[in-house]
């Protein structure tokens, strides 16, 4: 159930990954296609390990607009309608839901170490052909799969 949820934060924290004027004009534009283009910073039309994490550690700053380490649900939700101008979907988890996903010390803050270690599981998940990389369809399913509210109540069975 933990490591469920773990996947669930990893991808929606992973999945904003681009610095933060690339992202907000990806967000505008609808694509989880042009915000792996972002991240995708060689061009090869994959996602390494380390771009990976470069991505998910540009969305964390981005987030933590207090500069302290960390981000709570209302910076998780100043960012999100930063980045989109909208605000979170109906079905779509609550910034709440998704720091519990993997705040390992239950206070209901995102730490960087938390961010970043969700973000690396999420990594090894969405690698379903195990190649050490992920592509565009891959990230794409693991998005779909994990952000739901109905994807994390499924997790929870």
């Amino acid at each position: 159930m933990r490591h469920s949820r773990l996947m669930q934060l990893a991808v929606i924290c992973g999945l904003a990954w681009s610095p933060a004027a690339v992202a907000q004009e990806a967000a505008k534009k609808g694509g989880s296609d042009a915000q792996f283009r972002a991240m995708d910073t060689n061009r090869d039309g994959k996602l390494s390990p380390a771009e990976h994490a470069a991505g998910a550690k540009k969305m964390f700053d981005t987030m933590d607009r207090s500069r302290d380490g960390k981000v709570t649900a209302a910076e998780m939700d100043a960012a999100h309608h930063r980045m989109t101008g909208k605000s979170p979907a109906t079905g779509e988890m609550s910034s709440d839901e998704k720091i519990k996903v993997v705040d390992r010390n239950g206070d209901g803050i995102l730490t960087a170490e938390e961010h970043a270690a969700g973000s690396k599981t999420m990594f090894r998940k969405m690698d379903t052909n195990k190649d050490g990389f992920l592509s565009p369809a891959e990230v794409e399913a693991g998005h779909a799969k994990f952000l739901s509210r109905k994807a994390e109540g499924e997790s929870r069975k």
